[in-house]
């Protein structure tokens, strides 16, 4: 066999091997990634329970002097959180109260409204822990896939790749031009890239922790009682819409 046919064997050979172990590699990274976006969607969930309690606190306060004295207690941003004409809607209201199923017991419907504020500050408080940790745990996943990426393409650097094969075969090649064969491996290379999404800590809001809520207890209650006081009508309505099923 000449020499020629030879290389062209090897070569052919080789090419074959950087393909299966490139394509190999990059389907696994792909899906890799996939699987990542679904848990930044399933992550989703979290916040939705972290602004559903904030839209229910607000309700709850209803008055502005109160929601500012609410986020000065407890170092929250209640107002960053929702969107006021959104809980406008006596229907969203009606919602937000059913799904939380059970109300607290008390003898007094204001003993009732003053625990019902404590439990959601207390679930607000522990779904913020929850979502910040996920959150940094996604952020921690996204940086090891990023890595990963970045080391496939250092392994795999294509244009290199292909320059090498188009020299040893630069007598047959198709391509009439340097030129014409850089812009094709451009192309090429471009539509090989993997998609990358951006980081998690980019799409979800990095929202300030709230205080404890043994920390300020007797603040909170002071705080329940004075908005049953402002608007009793209101606030008893909370209370029938909790106690009530669709």
């Amino acid at each position: 066999m000449p020499w020629e046919d030879i290389a062209e064997a090897l070569t052919g050979e080789v090419k074959r091997e950087i393909a299966e172990n490139y394509f190999t590699e990059k389907l696994a990274l792909e899906k890799a990634w996939t699987d990542f976006e679904e848990e930044v969607k399933a992550f989703s969930k979290k916040e939705e329970a972290l602004i559903l309690n904030v839209c229910r606190l607000v309700i709850m306060l209803e008055k502005d002097e109160l929601i500012q004295e609410f986020e000065k207690l407890t170092q929250f941003p209640l107002k960053s959180c929702y969107y006021p004409e959104v809980l406008k809607s006596s229907n969203i209201r009606r919602r937000l109260f059913q799904r939380l199923g059970t109300l607290p017991f008390g003898l007094t419907s204001k003993s009732r409204f003053t625990k019902l504020f404590l439990k959601l500050y207390e679930d607000l408080f522990k779904t913020y822990k929850e979502y910040i940790k996920n959150l940094k745990d996604l952020d921690e996943e996204y940086l090891t896939l990023k890595e990963e990426t970045q080391a496939f393409y250092k392994r795999f650097d294509l244009p290199s790749i292909l320059n090498f094969f188009s020299r040893l075969t630069e007598g047959t090649s198709e391509i009439a031009t340097p030129q014409e064969r850089e812009k094709t491996y451009e192309e090429l290379v471009k539509s090989l890239k993997i998609s990358i999404p951006e980081a998690p800590s980019k799409k979800y809001e990095l929202y300030p922790e709230p205080r404890n809520p043994g920390e300020i207890t007797s603040d909170l209650i002071k705080l329940a009682k004075k908005a049953f006081e402002l608007h009793q009508a209101s606030a008893k309505e909370v209370l029938s819409l909790v106690s009530k099923k669709d």
